[in-house]
């Protein structure tokens, strides 16, 4: 009975000193997740002839449901919640189950009604948008879902949900009408592509730029039940992928396609369907593996690549000290988890205080396990985060975060990102992006060639070097100090055949998103200075130097093939994106990434695929390219009028010491709380009986 007794005891403590054990854990990650340790001063070295690879310069985007006001970009997405559930033909929607399952017309609510029945409204939409802030790469969504909005009538219900959707397909078999027949309850995606084609051209003459082969797969059974009850299947999504993607090709072959656009670390594991997932995991450590061998395969068997871009969205997945999504959060907590985020993307020490990233370690880092997973199943394919957020907007730690992550992305060659903020002012994030693309208002930017610079593995500050390949001298770097109290003084050795001088300096800091010229030069000798960083600021540091006349060509530049080679063996040469194309085009960034597929089709090619399809009928004046919104933005919503660094170590990653530490004392205390129960009893069990 005493030892009954002495048990029970023993386990309280136990569940006691567990529940204390738990919250002390808890509290330490919170601690260590909200109030990093920091080296303070640092060293910084740049070497301009090392680590040397191409920018993108479509990192530098935008999704087109955000606000465009004030803002510097090169690439503009087509998004939205309902994009999945688009009928081109009628502009008809879907808002999704989690806002009443309603069909309507609020993708293009900002035309007059009289237009609204005009194909391919929401296209329209994008591209007119995209003239008017100078954007010039535009990128559709194409769907694949199965079934869109058949009508505008409101809510679907479980007794009329056949005849409210209108099924996809991804080949019509038939001639391509310009006006499309709204009433065979059927949307045919390779008749979309090609009224796509024929009213703005192929992407190689200032077209549209690339397609997305639909969005967010894994959440349609949960946006859509009625149309789609089960989630899909991997097996399923690839070889859809495959079809829609022919469709693509076939109709503009310069054209680049992108996919599967999974939202998640978890849709990244298993598509968001668990029971699925044992059809390829045997195989393949994750679902993108399968999707990149899937394509692989029907690229080799159609003769050509089928998947230009692995496209991935990532909306950061982190909590704060109390277990809250720091996505959508600005407390102290959350800005302070939030400086860190981004180190999710590259480094292996970093050990995210979230539930995902915990369960699927083995995949973090997530841009180079992304790059082992496409160099072993789909060499050649470029990668692009076509949707990413690490929360913020309206706040330093929002700015500084988002700065990050662009340096990121040009550090790893990633060929495309869009921001897509979760906030209506996004003001921080926008001075983030116009540092690389505006940072004096007068369209200077970040240079198109990353180079080598280091900071001695602070996690506390980042750097990012750039020259551009014409110019040794244009040396750009940004220099970003995390520390939310203290000034930290980089001392920064330039290691360059360049004898640079000077440096004017452009930030932005807590104080205001806004960027300004200090005014100020720093004045260097023998390439080495002191800069003195102020707390939670981004600094733009443009250097100006001696050149002798050389230029940056002694070494080699890292790059990944432009997919324009053919499965079969033949290349097709480099076509950049053109100077100008017709009337409704934009004129192209310079740079010497290509945004283009292959050579725009010869005139024979081009008669064979397109136009001996298209009846002779012209079309509708509405649709011309000429938006028939209002110009001019409202100053609440500038587009109400046109729509509603350091290292890469490789090894383990490890918990914190101090975690460890407190971890082992409590197990220890717990073990000898126990051990005294159980003696203090049989003491006083052999007191008694004697």
């Amino acid at each position: 009975m005493v030892m009954k007794k002495s048990f029970k005891r023993a386990v309280s403590v136990l569940c006691a000193a567990a529940v204390l054990t738990f919250g002390s854990v808890s509290t330490v990650s919170a601690t260590f997740s909200s109030s990093y340790l920091d080296s303070g001063d640092i060293t910084v070295t740049i070497n301009t002839n090392e680590g040397r690879r191409p920018i993108s310069p479509y990192i530098y985007g935008i999704n087109s449901d955000a606000s465009l006001s004030g803002v510097k970009v090169n690439a503009l997405k087509q998004s939205g919640e309902q994009i999945s559930s688009y009928n081109w033909e009628t502009n008809f929607s879907n808002n999704g189950a989690e806002n009443g399952a309603e069909n309507g017309n609020s993708l293009i609510a900002a035309y007059p009604q009289d237009i609204r029945s005009t194909p391919g409204l929401y296209t329209e939409n994008l591209v007119s948008k995209a003239k008017r802030y100078n954007i010039p790469s535009r990128y559709v969504t194409l769907q694949m879902m199965g079934f869109v909005a058949n009508d505008a009538s409101g809510a679907i219900t479980e007794f009329d949900s056949d005849t409210r959707w209108a099924k996809v397909y991804p080949h019509k078999n038939d001639s391509y009408l310009s006006r499309p027949d709204i009433s065979d309850g059927a949307v045919y995606m390779d008749e979309y592509v090609s009224y796509i084609v024929n009213k703005y051209g192929y992407a190689v003459d200032g077209g549209i730029n690339g397609y997305f082969l639909d969005n967010e797969p894994e959440s349609w059974s949960k946006l859509y039940p009625s149309a789609v009850p089960k989630p899909v299947t991997a097996k399923e999504l690839a070889e859809r992928s495959a079809e829609l993607a022919k469709t693509v090709k076939k109709i503009d072959p310069t054209a680049l396609v992108y996919g599967p656009s999974l939202n998640g670390i978890e849709a990244y594991i298993n598509l968001g369907n668990s029971d699925d997932r044992n059809s390829y995991s045997k195989d393949y450590s994750w679902f993108i593996d399968y999707y990149l061998m899937s394509m692989s395969a029907a690229s080799e068997q159609a003769g050509t690549r089928l998947l230009d871009v692995l496209d991935l969205h990532y909306h950061t997945e982190a909590t704060n000290g109390l277990l809250q999504p720091i996505i959508d959060s600005t407390d102290a907590f959350s800005n302070n988890t939030r400086l860190q985020a981004t180190r999710i993307l590259w480094d292996s020490t970093y050990t995210e205080n979230s539930t995902v990233a915990i369960m699927h370690n083995q995949h973090i880092p997530l841009l180079p396990t992304l790059e082992a997973s496409i160099g072993m199943y789909y060499p050649g394919t470029k990668l692009s985060f076509s949707e990413y957020n690490f929360g913020g907007g309206e706040h330093i730690s929002g700015g500084i975060s988002t700065a990050d992550a662009l340096g990121i992305f040009a550090t790893y060659g990633v060929h495309m990102a869009c921001l897509k903020p979760n906030t209506k002012n996004f003001d921080y994030q926008k001075s983030a992006i116009n540092l690389y693309t505006n940072y004096d208002g007068e369209g200077s930017g970040f240079g198109n060639t990353i180079v080598s610079a280091d900071n001695g593995g602070d996690i506390m500050s980042s750097v990012y070097a750039s020259v551009d390949q014409e110019d040794a001298t244009a040396l750009k770097t940004v220099l970003i100090n995390k520390n939310q109290h203290k000034n930290k003084n980089a001392e920064v050795t330039i290691n360059s055949d360049v004898n640079f001088e000077s440096a004017e300096i452009y930030s932005f800091n807590e104080v205001s998103a806004e960027i300004v010229h200090s005014g100020s030069v720093l004045d260097i000798e023998n390439n080495t200075f002191t800069l003195d960083m102020e707390p939670l600021t981004v600094y733009m540091l443009v250097f100006s130097g001696n050149d002798s006349g050389s230029v940056i060509d002694d070494s080699p530049i890292i790059d990944e093939p432009d997919d324009t080679s053919v499965t079969d063996g033949t290349t097709v040469s480099e076509t950049e994106l053109p100077d100008g194309g017709d009337t409704q085009s934009d004129t192209a960034v310079t740079t010497s990434v290509s945004e283009t597929s292959v050579q725009k089709p010869s005139e024979t090619t081009a008669t064979s695929v397109l136009p001996e399809h298209v009846e002779a009928e012209t079309f509708s004046s509405a649709g011309t390219s000429e938006s028939p919104v209002t110009e001019q933005a409202s100053d609440d919503d500038p587009d109400a009028s046109s729509d509603p660094s350091g290292d890469n170590e490789t090894e383990e990653k490890a918990v914190p010491k101090a975690v460890k530490v407190i971890v082992c004392s409590l197990v220890a205390a717990v073990i000898l709380a126990m051990g005294y129960v159980i003696v203090s009893d049989v003491l006083q069990k052999n007191k008694r009986a004697k």
